[in-house]
């Protein structure tokens, strides 16, 4: 009787241990996904969020999880109630927006850092192509980004339509999805020319003859900011808040300077005056 009374002591025991086990790994378990951010990011982003991310991973145990879509793509999946943690645009106009309609939170926030749209000029073109009206002249394919959700899209058409000769090169024209595709197929030679921003300078100059600067032709140039803020939608708000605020960090910054972002308006500006000098 005794041993018996030991053994449903023991299993009892063994039941109990084995529980607090389950709930522990549970905990854990359902911790981890807790540590999980959704980030949805125009593409101009790519070339810096590869090489930050693991570092930002590392410090903090959070996983992100990017996703790289027009600006324009972002905002309505922003409407649509979309679980996102953090959203980053290519333009200051789409985040304004999203700000302005409730769908992002106004604090914290920062900008990735701005950017300017530059006309490249591949390698295997035969044409001496120096400005914008030389667009016309020849045989090519003139690549842009979708204009109704793609900023580097929209600044390109604006400055075509500031050309005598806007109406032949919008007969050239080829629409890509998002600048992400747009680069590919300037890489894959599918565009002869393709309007893309200055911090893909780098990644393209074995594929580039020349670059076109267009306020050097005396086309009005804007210089955009791609800012970063956490989504209404986040289930995930504080790890979304410590991604933001990441963002804004000396060691991302100093990561964008080395890939071509410019770390402010002023600084901008003078790189347009130094390259039209």
């Amino acid at each position: 009787m005794r041993r018996l009374y030991l053994v449903v002591i023991l299993a009892i025991i063994v039941i109990g241990l084995a529980y607090a086990i389950y709930l522990f790994l549970g905990a854990r378990q359902l911790g981890m996904e807790q540590k999980v951010i959704i980030v949805d990011a125009a593409p101009i982003a790519k070339p810096l969020f590869d090489n930050v991310i693991p570092f930002f991973e590392n410090q903090t145990g959070i996983k992100v999880q990017v996703s790289y879509e027009a600006s324009g793509v972002i905002f309505s999946k922003l409407r649509e109630g979309v679980p996102l943690d953090v959203v980053v645009f290519a333009s200051q106009d789409w985040g304004l927006k999203a700000l302005n309609q409730g769908l992002v939170y106004p604090e914290p926030t920062t900008g990735v850092g701005y950017q300017i749209v530059l006309l490249y000029i591949r390698s295997t073109v035969p044409y001496n192509i120096t400005c914008i009206d030389d667009l016309a002249n020849y045989p090519i394919r003139v690549g842009i980004a979708n204009p109704d959700v793609a900023p580097a899209g929209l600044e390109a058409l604006k400055i075509i339509n500031q050309s005598s000769n806007a109406d032949t090169i919008r007969g050239k024209i080829v629409v890509a999805n998002d600048i992400a595709q747009l680069v590919t197929w300037y890489k894959l030679g599918s565009v002869d020319a393709a309007f893309i921003w200055n911090n893909f300078m780098g990644q393209l100059k074995n594929y580039t003859k020349n670059i076109v600067y267009p306020w050097k032709c005396g086309y009005n140039t804007s210089i955009y900011y791609t800012p970063a803020y956490v989504s209404k939608t986040s289930k995930n708000i504080e790890a979304a808040k410590q991604f933001v605020v990441f963002l804004n960090s000396d060691y991302v910054k100093n990561v964008a300077k080395r890939l071509g972002f410019f770390a402010s308006l002023d600084e901008a500006r003078r790189f347009m005056e130094s390259a039209s000098s």
